[in-house]
């Protein structure tokens, strides 16, 4: 049990490190906090609230493994080399991909009720 509760402590203390020590973290927090701000005045149902959340959790997952990579490289070497430019791109990358995807799910499920 106590292994257990060690596995929740340094989730925890890597989820407040994210949150003081990481803007591009924060700056997808913010934006979770304004999507859930608009379903919630937009009243959506519990589906699209799903959703949502889903688009806000997959985007966070992929901003905090983004900066785990990003802090990796510049770990294992502080020079400048074009194979850590690679990887790093690939990982600023998959947060792209996710996000467009936060943002088509957005405009579907709230540009038809901005509409009405």
């Amino acid at each position: 049990m106590k292994w257990l509760l060690g596995r929740f402590k340094y989730a925890w203390q890597g989820i407040r490190w994210g949150l003081l020590k990481d803007k591009s973290i924060r700056f997808q927090l913010l934006g979770g906090a304004l999507a859930a701000l608009a379903a919630y005045v937009l009243d959506c149902s519990l589906w699209e609230w799903l959703w949502i959340l889903l688009c806000i959790t997959l985007v966070i997952v992929a901003e905090t493994l983004n900066s785990c990579i990003e802090r990796c490289v510049d770990y294992i070497s502080l020079e400048r080399d074009p194979r850590a430019k690679v990887i790093k791109d690939m990982a600023a990358a998959a947060v792209m991909i996710v996000c467009t995807f936060a943002l088509i799910s957005a405009i579907v499920i709230m540009v038809p009720k901005l509409m009405n």
